[in-house]
Formats: structure tokens, C-alpha cells, sequence
């Protein structure tokens, strides 16, 4: 009797050490497929999680990480990057082939902050990187591959989606597991197996809500935090973006008139601009671009022209839309094939169809996180409303897709805002319509030991389009101080004499 109890305890306990093991994040060595630049270093590892916490014995979740190495190895806390999306993949190249740490200029972007601590870069779990991979559609990393995407029709989505979801299914993967909170463990996994005390985060867009997610779960692992592009969890992104594209235009309507060189060369630009969107549908503008070393023609409808202003914005460019909507309204389309072509070859929005959205990560967090609590009759009531500023968010097929998907609605606990005292910078652009500066004051509220600074005339993701803006950022993660004056200006208006000569010089 005592020998079998006695085997029996042993045996429970080899089962709990089992668990244990299981449970415990490991990290192993990777081939990098990536090429540093000469005299620079990098380790590629791959970290291994259990994707249900709470069930270690289950299935894993394989994502890649990069660690760019400083120059000099002075033993600071290092910095991890937390990607947009949500579901953007750093480490997979967009292009068949190519590096993404070249395609990403990770090199020179990171090199000031590399003079004295690593750069680590983590796969989002469930996007491309991460094992599995969520995604129901292949990348668009070759002209084949966009060119079968370009052929999928409407009603071939919600097809496609369903028989993904079916797919997962039968694989046994848990969508409730691919959630921001998931996301942030994974991160404080990542530093336990790197026997890491402290690290500093670094997020764009989707990236701060990781962060602020991370901010909250697991405080004592942040030494400090940069937000760019804030999207706090307590901010639905589904909820009143007619309101928000609004806001930009008469904004950059407010600049133009109080610009004399831009009111001289731009005159009227509300109504131009609101008739030509408008028109587009009855008269939709043709264009040629140039993608893949092939000749495309395009025809411009109301949403996809006001799709291209917004990437003017989004890019930083918000100076150059006066230029381009009243060289339009000219007959000149020289400028508008520009920005449509620079569109179409990073996101394929105007040949693809921008409604497909085959991305199993960000339909999961999306469904759960936002479309899951919109008020749909007052979201309705907005785009009734606002007229040609409501196009894009005609465009989501979220509650088209959300039904099929099937991911259970985030506890009203995670919608909470993030309270901390992590010294923090938050950055915004003042044309950013996807994550505007609004939503970092929020943000902002709730962090006492914080700083936002909007740059006038940025758009989304600062830090990427303005030098000052990385100047402060490095500065930042050095001496995370939000009480010390920023050392370069953020108010810049939009430099509308810069805008003109550049169209004037347009071949």
C-alpha cells in the first residue's frame, strides 16, 4: 500500500515537473536569414510559448525574434519593438526573397539607439514570423501573388474566411488565445527567457496598444515606454472614423486658408475637394501606374480617390493634397498617379480591393476587441452623416467577417484604461486620421509619468517620417525624463512653398 502510494506521488510529481517544463518559455538558437550590415551584429533566435497558458501541456506557439546588437556591449536594458497591425510582420520579407530588415531600414533607423543597447525585434503571435500562422491568404510578396488576390471577388471572401475558420478548427487552435493580453505575456516570456531585469518598448499603432497592454500586466519588467500612433484599449477604432477623417480635412482646409501661398495656388479648397471625391462615382478618374515593372490602369471611384488623399496624410504628405486635388480638378492627373501608385504597391489598395481582409490576427483582436462593442446604430447614424468622409469606413467588412470568425468578446476589464507611473513618450502626427492625437491625450490621462508631443504636420507613425521625431524618441529611451524640455520642435506647420516647388518640378 505505502509503495503504490509512494509511486503514485513520484508519478503526480514527474507529471507537475512535466508541466513545469512545458510551461517554462524556452529560446533557441535560429539561422538568421537576415544580413547585417558590415560591422554590424545579429543573433536570430526562436521563442517557444504554450498558447494557452493555463493548459501548458497543450499546444506551442513557435515566433521568430531578432536581436540587433548594439555596438557597444555596455550591458543597458535593451529595447523591444512592438509591431502595428495588428498583425504586421518585421521579420518576413514583403517581397519574395528580400531581407526585411533592409526592406524596413532597421539598420539605420535603429543606430543611435544601437550605440548602446540591443534592438530585439518579437513576431506577433498568429501573423507571419509565428507558428501557426493565422493568416488565410497568401503574402503579397510577389506579382503572382497579388495577381491571384486581385482576383478574388466579394462574395469569394466570406468563402474563404469560413473555410479558414473551419481549417483552424480542425487544427485545434484556440483563437481566444490570439489576444492582446497573449501578445503582452509573450513579451514578458521573451525577457524571462532572455534572463533579462528590464527592457524599454517601443511601439507603432496597434504597437502601443501591445505596449499599454504590457504596461499593465507586467510593470515591473518596463524601464520606460514610447507610444507612436496611440491606440489606447479604452478607444474603439471602429467606432466614429467619419467624425475623425472630418476633423483632417478641415484641418488641412484651416492650414490652406491661413497659408497665402497655399490659398493663392489653392483657392477653395473644401469645395473642390468635396466635389471631385463626390464626382468620381459618376466620372471615375483613369490612371496608369506603374507596378512590377508592368503598366496598370486604374479607375479612381469616390472611395479609392479619397483613399489616396488619406495615405497622403497618413505618409506625412498632407502638404501636397491641395497641390494634387486642384492640379486634378485642372485635368492634370500627373500627381494623383504618384501617391495612387505609391498606395497600390504598399498596401494594393486600388487593384486588390481593399475590403478583402484575410488577416486571421487582426480579424480575431479586431472582432473581439472592437467590433464586438460598437454601437452599431450610432456607427450607422455617423456614416449616413458624413457624407464623403465616411467612404473609408464604409469599407470595413468587419461585420461581414466577425459573425464567421467566431472569437468570444474581450471582458470589459481589458477596455479598462492603463494606469501607470512607467515614465512614458507618447508621439502623434496632426494628419494621423487612423490613430489621431486625440486618443493620445487619452492615453496620456492615465500615465503619470508621461509626456505627449503631436507633431503639427505628421501623419501616422512620426517617428518613421520626421527626424526630430526619432531624435526624440532616442533621447527618450536614454533618459526616460518626460519633465525635460524636448530638444527639437514638433509644431512645424505643413510647409505648403515646399509643396508648390514640388509640383512645379513634376515631370
Amino acid at each position: 500500500m505505502i509503495s503504490r502510494l509512494v509511486g503514485a506521488g513520484l508519478a503526480a510529481l514527474l507529471m507537475l515537473t512535466i508541466g513545469a517544463a512545458a510551461a517554462a518559455p524556452r529560446l533557441e538558437r535560429d539561422r538568421c536569414a537576415f544580413k547585417p550590415p558590415r560591422g554590424d551584429r545579429l543573433e536570430c533566435h526562436t521563442l517557444i510559448v504554450p498558447e494557452n497558458r493555463a493548459r501548458p501541456e497543450g499546444q506551442q506557439v513557435r515566433l521568430k525574434v531578432a536581436v540587433l546588437k548594439a555596438r557597444r556591449a555596455l550591458g543597458r536594458d535593451p529595447v523591444i519593438y512592438l509591431a502595428g497591425g495588428p498583425g504586421d510582420a518585421p521579420l518576413v520579407a514583403y517581397n519574395a526573397g528580400g531581407d526585411p530588415l533592409a526592406e524596413g531600414d532597421w539598420w539605420r533607423d535603429t543606430a543611435a539607439i544601437r550605440r548602446k543597447r540591443d534592438v530585439i525585434i518579437l513576431s506577433e503571435r498568429g501573423a507571419g514570423g509565428s507558428r501557426p500562422n493565422l493568416d488565410c491568404f497568401e503574402a503579397r510578396d510577389s506579382e503572382p501573388a497579388r495577381a491571384r488576390r486581385r482576383t478574388v471577388t466579394e462574395p469569394q471572401e466570406r468563402d474563404i474566411l469560413q473555410e479558414c475558420r473551419a481549417d483552424l478548427d480542425k487544427r485545434k487552435i484556440d483563437l481566444a488565445m490570439y489576444a492582446t493580453p497573449a501578445l503582452a505575456d509573450d513579451v514578458a516570456d521573451l525577457v524571462k527567457a532572455m534572463k533579462l531585469e528590464k527592457v524599454n518598448l517601443y511601439g507603432i499603432s496597434y504597437g502601443t496598444r501591445w505596449a499599454l497592454e504590457i504596461m499593465r500586466r507586467h510593470p515591473a519588467l518596463v524601464r520606460a515606454a514610447v507610444l507612436d500612433g496611440v491606440y489606447p484599449p479604452e478607444i474603439n477604432g471602429e467606432q466614429n472614423e467619419p467624425e475623425i477623417v472630418r476633423r483632417a480635412f478641415e484641418q488641412l482646409y484651416a492650414d490652406c486658408a491661413s497659408d497665402k501661398v497655399c490659398r493663392t495656388r489653392n483657392p477653395d479648397l473644401d469645395t473642390v475637394t468635396r466635389a471631385l471625391v463626390a464626382n468620381a462615382d459618376r466620372e471615375p478618374i483613369e490612371i496608369t501606374l506603374e507596378i512590377d515593372d508592368q503598366s496598370r490602369t486604374v479607375k479612381l471611384d469616390s472611395t479609392k480617390l479619397l483613399l489616396v488623399l488619406l495615405y497622403m496624410m497618413r505618409e506625412g504628405d498632407a502638404a501636397m493634397v491641395p497641390e494634387t486635388v486642384t492640379a486634378l480638378s485642372r485635368g492634370d492627373r500627373r500627381l494623383i498617379a504618384r501617391f495612387a501608385e505609391a498606395l497600390e504597391e504598399d498596401d494594393g489598395a486600388l487593384t486588390e480591393g481593399n475590403a478583402q481582409q484575410f488577416g486571421g490576427l487582426f480579424n480575431t483582436i479586431e472582432c473581439r476587441e472592437s467590433w464586438a462593442v460598437v454601437d452599431k446604430t450610432a456607427r450607422d447614424r455617423a456614416i449616413q452623416d458624413g457624407g464623403i468622409y465616411s467612404l473609408s469606413a464604409r469599407m470595413s467588412r468587419l461585420g461581414a467577417f466577425c459573425p464567421v470568425w467566431r472569437v468570444p468578446k474581450a471582458p470589459s476589464s481589458e477596455r479598462e484604461p492603463v494606469e501607470s507611473g512607467i515614465p512614458t513618450l507618447l508621439l502623434s502626427g496632426g494628419y494621423d486620421w487612423l490613430t489621431p492625437p486625440e486618443w493620445g491625450h487619452e492615453a496620456a490621462r492615465h500615465l503619470s509619468l508621461s509626456r505627449h508631443i503631436v507633431f503639427r504636420a505628421l501623419g501616422h507613425g512620426v517617428s518613421a517620417q520626421d527626424a526630430c521625431a526619432a531624435r526624440l524618441r532616442n533621447e527618450f529611451i536614454d533618459v526616460p525624463d518626460p519633465r525635460r524640455p524636448p530638444a527639437c520642435r514638433s509644431d512645424s506647420p505643413l510647409d505648403f512653398a515646399d509643396a508648390a516647388e514640388r509640383a512645379k518640378t513634376l515631370p
